[in-house]
């Protein structure tokens, strides 16, 4: 389940914690929470794949809930936490259903007050509150008492490609936001090129995503490593995507964010 047509974007366009200036979201570069070499001139190699490093959870499904935005978030959280403290947490989409009460749970959500509830309440771990795709009448963090993960910054990323691959290899994932057209769904591999029409005037509804890395295929397409919230099933290498990349296909590349934890 998508949420409705451009809902995504407007949310994130009317953002009051996501602009320049906040004292939360920061527009100037931040140090490096670690430092990786290349041995080629380049300032990136030619490939690059978090889930290389073993810091990146498998593929979830969200299910017929319209809360893919909780499971970017909650993916870009467990990798930049576990490049920044060695620890690949496995945490709870579904405290973000029942527990942040500022999106709407299977009705679409806004990753700005996502950021926001994780920043200042923290996340429980899967195990601690499983997903069952509904908003319950309760929210469990109120009952908790154990460690809970939360993230210390958010950024809004340049718009641009090369802007995204510097964040990407030197700091982490990128949550990122979509427009679907319907031939999304039968993806079954190669890169994803939709039309800039169907971008547009062809869509199912909008989708937030993360990407993981990048690379080029055989022919020189150039792609994002993409991880969906579609289950293990979809797509290729158990639940990814790898969509056109510096093409800023169906928005991809419109609103970047990354985090630190």
């Amino acid at each position: 389940m998508l949420m409705p047509k451009d809902f995504y974007h407007k949310l994130r366009r009317r953002s009051s914690f996501i602009k320049p200036y906040s004292h939360f979201i920061q527009h100037e570069k931040p140090k490096r929470k670690h430092q990786i070499k290349f041995d080629s001139a380049s300032p990136y190699p030619p490939h690059f794949d978090w889930r290389e490093k073993g810091v990146v959870t498998p593929v979830k499904s969200q299910f017929n809930c319209g809360s893919c935005w909780a499971f970017a978030a909650i993916g870009t959280v467990e990798t930049s936490y576990a490049i920044a403290h060695g620890e690949l947490r496995n945490l709870s989409e579904q405290e973000l259903l029942d527990c942040d009460l500022a999106n709407n749970a299977c009705n679409g959500g806004d990753d700005d007050k996502a950021f926001r509830f994780i920043h200042e309440h923290g996340l429980m771990r899967e195990e601690d509150y499983p997903y069952v795709a509904q908003r319950q009448n309760s929210c469990l963090l109120n009952e908790y008492s154990g460690p809970t993960t939360k993230l210390d910054l958010a950024y809004f990323i340049a718009s641009d490609e090369n802007a995204m691959l510097e964040w990407l290899v030197n700091f982490g994932p990128i949550n990122v936001g979509i427009n679907v057209p319907p031939d999304m769904k039968l993806y079954k591999g190669g890169v994803y090129t939709p039309s800039p029409w169907d971008c547009k005037n062809n869509i199912l509804g909008t989708h937030a995503l993360n990407i993981m890395g990048y690379g080029t295929w055989e022919d020189g397409q150039k792609y994002w490593i993409v991880k969906n919230s579609w289950g293990p099933k979809y797509g290729i290498e158990d639940g990814y995507v790898y969509m056109a990349r510096g093409e800023n296909s169906c928005g991809i590349e419109d609103e970047p964010i990354g985090i630190l934890c």
